[in-house]
């Protein structure tokens, strides 16, 4: 089986009820078009001195299957 892949990078936004990801905007509808997530790796950010300060958002990777042509039976042979 052969995949596509595609990645997005998410970056928080701080809001009245926190850190909000607008996630809900379009993740429903990738997976309504086949994608699956495979991989979620967190945003940290430094601070001034270079170190780990916090989460700033989150890389996504999805995949879904490659369309294939459909084969005769026998075809090829």
């Amino acid at each position: 089986m052969k995949w596509e892949y595609f990645d997005r990078m998410i970056v928080f936004q701080d809001s009245e009820q926190g850190m909000v990801s607008g996630l809900e905007t379009w993740i429903n509808g990738a997976g309504a078009d086949g994608w699956e997530l495979v991989s979620a790796v967190p945003l940290i950010a430094p601070n001034k001195d270079g170190v780990a300060y916090g989460t700033i958002g989150t890389h996504l990777v999805f995949k879904r299957p490659v369309a294939q042509a459909a084969v005769a039976p026998g075809a090829g042979l």
